[in-house]
């Protein structure tokens, strides 16, 4: 009866929670409904006409004061000049963002006004670029402003004339009938829109019918041959949506992802990928996938797949989306005032914009980071919150010691992103061209053949770079390095057209007979992957008379390297980096080499991009294979690290006093254990004298004990390849624990002195010095081999001869404080590390401190020995233990 009664219960819960959850899917949505209207304001169920985002959304949005404060909608438009004018652009960019910078992966270049080898006009721009863009901006607007629609056809002007590839001539483009591409708000703000229908309008010149082909993906309007009819079905009787289909929404990781880069959002969907060319921006550049899926369980063929249980992106995982880091830069939730202009006595000002201010003007400046290549809208650099925004280092990095420093050094991604598993671009060589008019691409992170899904997928790690932050700091940060090699011609120059590269290669749909005789190095009448590279003076000789035979003057190839920054595919919990010597060694990860490319046309060394944040300071080289690598150098950006770093010239005179002590030392000793056997010495009469108290041997023994263990731990932190079965954070530990015992003790030990009058010990008496002092060093280089008594007598109260005592006198008063004070900058760098910065950084501190603990060693070695010259070999070191000595009558 129980039972049956429980039973009853748990249905009806179930009958419940299935009715709320239905109830909620069938909610309205918070979204009014409206009219979809075209450029006139009209109902598009009336006029037939393309959907205006503009008007449409204008109902109750300013779409214009959104339009006009968006960089993804302005992509440069707004800051254009003559080619060459942009800071540290090349030659023939015209602008900061994608309306005129141009990138060599893409190729094709914005034609600036009269150039007369026209490329692309603003029209072709949209086809070629239009899918990676939102719309509005250029799309809708000429260079000074005016609308597109308005402007008057001018010869050779690139605003009114697209390229005919077909032709080679310049046509007249018609904007009337064409129309623009108004910024797309469905593209970003409902949910099952069809990216790919807005392209293939945008590819054919349909403009105007972009943003309504957007629509596609839901039931709101089909295309009928060549036409688009909307669905009366999906509209109530006023003339509005229906509730379920005006669902607005904030932008998700899958509308992102149109432009931005791969998303996988269906965890139980297996990700495919085939071979090294994926379709999505980011994951070109750099392979990063934003997925919650488990690389196990994707359907890409993973080098290890089944070990790898951890996710593609942790933050995709914990249910982040992109507007959750990448806000509106005027939203009331996440806006912060910035400290110089919030009122000095107030730590938060909890003062916000009205919400429905908002939504009438939500900002679509996206706050950003910093990116490598993303020179559009510099004054949003770094206006996004970071990792410490949300993550409290002090509560989940125990084991990290040192934690201050390791943040002013470096960024949470260089941890936390320690190898991309899938691939992406290592090069790409437009200097020829594949079969279907493409570069000749190779690939990071992939073996075998590089278009097939069979490739094993291996991944990389990425290379660590010094990022320039806003405040003029560096940190290291994982990027990709992608080199591209290219064709540029003329004064100024400016890359050679890919229709000029097509006339070089082909005779139509083929190659020229004689460019397979060229190229074909087995013989067999094709031209293959390993083929299609200009590696010898002859083939660069031969295309670049082809080229000059088309009117291009002065060609040659260039080759430059640009950074793409990595900020995704986060790792968390064993997958990240932890283990101090992946660092801290000597095959450092901080000074890891990358290969660029596999080979380099006509010999040419590629050169870095002048427009980015990153510090280029490394070497690049080329390898026995004929490889182009970067390899990084860190301690020219002021970052010494510990294990890795050291200055030549500093360990090796370290090294030479200690093999010049041993040397001595040696030879001296040899010495008087040659003249012990040769030469009688008389009997030395002695007597016992009470030389050292229990304090002085205590702290004797425990100086030398706590040195010994800094100059062993001290061995391990400097050579920790060498001393590789000892443990890096453990010895850091010992090495500070020491050095606090030894400052400690040296304090109690002036204290004592000062305070017993025992200082009189070390201080050397002016008068007769010099005389003194080369009396005891004759006695060494002398008199000992002869068995002559010590020329000083040694009491309690005078213990050191005059060597002896400006030898203690320069190491008690120069090198320990030296000694000490680099030290304590060193384990003070992470707390105050201006203080450091202002002598010179650890560049500078570290080898001087390691200097000084080789001149350490040396005099160790000196001490022992010196400790063999009393009356027995072992009586100094006796009276050391005992407090008493035999010294001579």
């Amino acid at each position: 009866m129980k039972n049956n009664k429980l039973l009853i219960i748990i249905c009806a819960s179930l009958i419940v929670l299935l009715s709320a959850i239905l109830a909620l899917a069938q909610a309205p949505s918070i979204h009014p409904t409206f009219p979809l209207l075209d450029e006139h304001g009209n109902n598009v169920l009336e006029s037939g006409q393309p959907v205006s985002t503009m008007n449409t959304c204008g109902g109750c949005h300013d779409t214009e004061y959104i339009e006009s404060h968006s960089f993804h909608a302005n992509v440069g438009l707004d800051n254009m000049t003559e080619p060459g004018q942009i800071p540290n652009s090349r030659a023939w960019d015209i602008s900061p963002g994608p309306f005129g910078k141009w990138n060599p992966i893409t190729y094709r270049y914005l034609t600036p006004q009269g150039d007369s080898h026209f490329d692309m006009g603003t029209a072709d721009w949209i086809r070629f670029y239009g899918a990676r863009h939102v719309g509005g901006g250029p799309a809708v607007r000429s260079r000074d402003g005016r609308l597109l629609t308005e402007i008057e056809t001018i010869d050779g002007d690139p605003e009114t004339h697209v390229f005919n590839p077909e032709t080679g001539q310049i046509e007249a483009w018609d904007w009337q009938k064409s129309g623009v591409v108004e910024m797309d708000c469905f593209l970003c703000h409902m949910a099952n829109v069809s990216n790919q229908a807005r392209v293939k309008e945008l590819q054919d010149g349909n403009f105007r019918w972009a943003n309504t082909a957007t629509l596609s993906g839901t039931s709101i309007i089909t295309k009928t041959g060549t036409s688009w009819q909307y669905n009366p079905e999906a509209f109530t009787d006023e003339g509005h949506l229906l509730s379920h289909l005006a669902k607005e929404q904030e932008p998700n990781n899958k509308n992102c992802g149109f432009c931005h880069g791969l998303v996988h959002d269906d965890h139980k969907d297996p990700i495919i990928t085939t071979g090294c060319s994926p379709e999505r921006w980011s994951t070109q550049t750099t392979g990063q996938i934003i997925s919650s899926q488990q690389l196990a369980d994707s359907g890409m063929n993973l080098a290890g797949k089944k070990d790898l249980s951890r996710v593609w992106d942790i933050h995709a995982q914990r249910v982040l989306v992109c507007t959750d880091c990448h806000y509106s830069a005027n939203n009331p939730i996440y806006y912060q005032e910035p400290s110089d202009s919030r009122p000095s006595h107030l730590k938060f000002d909890s003062r916000r914009r009205d919400i429905n201010e908002y939504l009438y003007r939500p900002s679509h400046q996206f706050v950003k980071g910093q990116s490598s290549y993303g020179t559009l809208a510099p004054e949003l650099d770094a206006s996004m919150r970071r990792c410490e925004s949300c993550h409290s280092i002090e509560a989940t990095h125990d084991w990290l010691p040192y934690k201050e420093r390791h943040l002013n050094t470096m960024s949470c991604e260089s941890c936390h992103i320690p190898k991309m598993y899938s691939n992406t671009y290592k090069q790409v060589d437009w200097t020829v061209l594949t079969s279907e008019g493409k570069p000749h691409y190779g690939c990071r992170g992939i073996e075998g053949e590089k278009d097939s899904f069979n490739a094993l997928i291996t991944g990389y790690e990425p290379i660590l770079l010094p990022r320039r932050e806003i405040d003029g700091n560096f940190r290291l940060t994982p990027y990709n390095l992608i080199t591209s090699w290219f064709w540029v011609y003329g004064n100024p120059e400016r890359p050679v057209r890919t229709y000029d590269l097509q006339k070089v290669y082909f005779d139509g749909a083929d190659y020229y007979p004689e460019i397979i005789t060229l190229l074909d190095s087995n013989g067999d009448g094709n031209l293959i992957d390993d083929e299609l590279m200009l590696d010898t003076p002859q083939k660069v000789a031969t295309i670049k008379e082809r080229l000059e035979a088309l009117g291009l003057e002065n060609p040659h190839i260039r080759g430059e390297i640009q950074p793409y920054s990595i900020h995704h595919d986060v790792a968390r919990g064993d997958w990240v980096t932890k283990k101090c010597d992946t660092c801290h060694s000597e095959d450092s990860r901080v000074s890891q080499a990358i290969v660029l490319s596999s080979y380099r046309p006509d010999g040419v060394i590629a050169e870095f991009v002048h427009d980015t944040n990153t510090e280029i300071n490394g070497e690049i080289y080329v390898d026995e294979q004929g490889q182009l690598l970067y390899h990084p150098n860190t301690m020219s950006t002021g970052l010494y690290v510990l294990g890795h770093d050291s200055i030549f010239w500093t360990n090796w005179l370290g090294i030479l006093a200690i093999i010049g002590t041993f040397i001595g030392v040696a030879g001296h000793g040899g010495l008087r254990m040659w003249f012990a056997k040769n030469i009688a010495h008389h009997a030395v009469s002695t007597k016992k004298v009470y030389m050292y108290t229990a304090y002085e041997r205590l702290w004797h023994w425990l100086q030398a004990l706590v040195i010994i263990v800094l100059i062993i731990t001290g061995l391990i932190i400097h050579l920790p390849d060498t001393f590789a079965m000892f443990n890096f954070k453990f010895a850091v530990q010992v090495h500070n624990i020491a050095s606090f015992i030894v400052v400690a003790n040296a304090f109690l030990a002036v204290f004592y002195h000062m305070a017993s009058g025992e200082i009189k010990q070390y201080l050397p008496e002016p008068k007769d010095f010099f005389n003194k002092a080369i009396q005891q060093a004759l006695y060494y280089i002398q008199g000992i081999f002869r068995g002559d008594p010590h020329p000083f007598e040694k009491t309690y109260k005078k213990k050191l001869n005059p060597l002896q005592q400006i030898t203690y006198l320069m190491i008690l008063n120069v090198l320990l404080p030296l000694q000490v004070i680099t030290g304590i900058l060193m384990w003070g760098a992470q707390r105050w590390p201006d203080v450091a910065d202002t002598v010179g950084g650890l560049t500078l501190i570290a080898p001087i401190h390691s200097l000084i603990a080789w001149l350490f060693i040396a005099f160790i070695i000196t001490h022992i020995y010196l400790t063999t010259t009393g009356h027995t070999i072992f009586a100094d070191i006796k009276a050391m233990i005992t407090g008493w000595e035999e010294v001579e009558e």
